[in-house]
């Protein structure tokens, strides 16, 4: 293979862990790793908007790929990886999609089952089915030039239908019902890859990966802020009631297994690991609450942080994969900004989804927890070939 042909081969492993969602100090450990396997010398700097390759042996050739902000695509991850570890020549397309009925419904199932494992009414829950359909067609909608346009408006859109509910004598939690139905576009993987670089010096990615969560939070509050607004304009301002739970616990116990296949589907994750991180989403979402041993919830959240870090790390070991994988889904949950929202609309309307006293207050305690949590499992676990599968 000419030199040209194998620095190109390089570039592609980059390109793919990129569009796949991996954090940019990941990647350059990863495609140096594969550039040495193939006997190349090659120098990688990857930031959260590209990836430049230069070849000192190739009279310092240099590559450089401006690249989109990354989504999320588990499988293409996964594949990547393990063609890094096989030493692959041959280039690899993309892992087949789910087909697109499947992913409707997944998105569309993803509002009534969070409420139903956060707790809330059977009428919000039934409600939550049909916003999901309207997030569903928002997507539809916004893609290509209009992509960064789809957070702002699905939240405009629920904030619009969820007043004119309101505004009709129903009694559901405004707020709750708004951020159940927007959940998806939480920046989970670029929270946890903002606080990953951080742990690990890589300041100039994790601030911008930051950066871009602030801004999707942004979006995704005032649209559902405006969307309120301009509902109770046109047809009145309704009440604000307190969220109550109405789910018994079997409910919620069945719809994990559920949300977790549900958030698999929609990430492109392999089947196999969708049942491998079961157990991160389980506690992501109940860990804070019961991992805080009287010490509170901020404790609890810092004990979940290092078991899902713990257990995403271990089990890409054993797998031979990265642990953002097994880790993503548990953090989704744990960070989300979903629990800002919480905060937000605690703090504005005095309305809380979760039983969780000052979550308002809590937002920079919680951030600081899951990075102590992370940098303490990562301390704990060996360090044996840490750059490469955790």
């Amino acid at each position: 293979m000419s030199k040209t042909s194998r620095a190109q081969k390089i570039a592609e492993i980059g390109e793919a862990l990129h569009r796949s969602g991996c954090a940019p100090y990941k990647i350059e450990k990863y495609v140096q790793h594969y550039a040495r396997k193939q006997g190349v010398n090659a120098v990688v700097q990857a930031t959260p908007t590209g990836v430049s390759f230069q070849f000192p042996d190739d009279d310092n050739q240099i590559l450089m790929r401006r690249m989109d902000p990354a989504g999320i695509d588990l499988s293409l991850l996964a594949r990547t990886i393990i063609r890094i570890h096989e030493n692959a020549d041959t280039t690899e397309s993309d892992p087949v999609k789910y087909p697109g009925w499947l992913l409707g419904l997944a998105n569309i199932a993803i509002p009534p089952i969070f409420l139903i494992l956060v707790g809330s009414t059977v009428m919000a829950i039934g409600i939550a089915l049909m916003l999901g359909v309207v997030v569903w067609l928002c997507q539809l909608w916004c893609h290509g030039d209009r992509a960064n346009f789809v957070e702002f408006v699905s939240a405009l859109a629920v904030g619009v239908i969820v007043s004119a509910i309101t505004s009709a004598g129903v009694e559901i939690p405004v707020w709750g019902l708004c951020i159940a139905a927007i959940v998806l576009f939480v920046p989970g993987l670029s929270i946890a890859n903002a606080l990953e670089c951080f742990a690990f010096n890589d300041l100039i990615s994790g601030t911008s990966l930051f950066a871009q969560s602030i801004f999707v939070f942004t979006k995704l509050f005032i649209g559902i802020y405006m969307g309120l607004n301009i509902g109770g304009a046109i047809w009145g301002v309704g009440q604000h009631v307190e969220n109550v739970n109405e789910v018994v616990w079997w409910v919620q116990v069945i719809a994990l297994p559920v949300f977790s296949l549900a958030l698999g589907i929609i990430f492109n994750a392999r089947l196999v690991d969708i049942a491998l991180a079961l157990p991160v989403t389980a506690l992501g979402l109940w860990g804070p609450i019961w991992l805080g041993f009287g010490a509170g919830w901020i404790v609890g959240t810092w004990v979940t942080a290092m078991c899902i870090t713990l257990y995403g790390t271990w089990l890409a070991k054993m797998m031979n994969l990265t642990g953002a994988i097994y880790i993503m889904p548990g953090i989704l949950l744990l960070v989300p900004g979903s629990r800002v929202l919480f905060g937000a609309s605690q703090s504005l309307f005095n309305e809380s989804l979760m039983p969780v006293q000052g979550i308002g207050l809590s937002a920079f305690l919680m951030f600081a927890a899951i990075v102590a949590g992370q940098i303490t499992a990562l301390s704990i676990y060996s360090q044996k070939n840490r750059n490469l599968v955790s």
